[in-house]
């Protein structure tokens, strides 16, 4: 069957196109298979692309999203463990129960200016140490702004003048829940930029 020239414009090699109207076309990728004991051979959809239209061109269809989406911000959790690790792992290593509130505060109180549950929820820390509760006991929260100053002096060190900067930049990395899984949303130019000037990655493993 020939296509009109503005519907071949996007069919590629593995593409298929169905015809619904003069105007309107609907276009997907599939594959054919054989149906097992015939010599029947159908047709498979592996990926609805969207609708193709005269006027409009490709409408690609809009992805299905199920279940919670969650954005969290992992930037400053990232920063910290690539410059602040084995600090990172000595709190954790040398407070016992109290080293993970420890950690998380005082991550909180340099990225934010507060330690606080709202703050905590937002982050990539409620889900890398989960159950954390707000406000920490006395004697995390003296030591968690001491560990905040001991940190920022090692990223001042390393970052000089852009050290606030990087801070701020921290807050527009993301990974998102979605679809039953984690997965990184794309990091901003900007933020791009001072990772490629200083030498140092914003992603974290899964």
């Amino acid at each position: 069957m020939a296509y009109p020239d503005w519907v071949m414009r996007h069919k590629k090699k593995g593409m298929y196109v169905n015809k619904v109207n003069e105007s309107t076309y609907r276009i997907y990728r599939g594959h054919s298979e054989r149906v097992k004991g015939t010599n029947t051979v159908k047709r498979v959809v592996d990926e609805y692309i969207g609708t193709i239209t005269e006027a409009d061109g490709l409408i690609p269809t809009k992805p299905k999203v199920k279940g919670e989406v969650r954005p969290l911000r992992i930037g400053g959790y990232g920063l910290l463990r690539w410059y602040c690790h084995s600090q990172i792992e000595g709190i954790l290593s040398r407070f016992g129960s109290l080293g993970p509130p420890i950690w998380v505060s005082s991550a909180l109180l340099l990225l934010y200016g507060i330690s606080d549950e709202l703050a905590y929820e937002g982050d990539w820390l409620s889900i890398a140490h989960p159950d954390i509760r707000f406000p920490v006991a006395e004697e995390a929260a003296r030591e968690a702004t001491r560990v905040a100053r001991g940190m920022r002096s090692t990223l001042s060190a390393t970052l000089g003048e852009d050290l606030d900067a990087v801070v701020r930049a921290s807050a527009s990395v993301y990974r998102v829940w979605v679809n039953g899984q984690w997965v990184n949303a794309a990091v901003p130019d900007g933020c791009r930029s001072l990772a490629k000037k200083h030498d140092f990655r914003w992603e974290v493993e899964l």
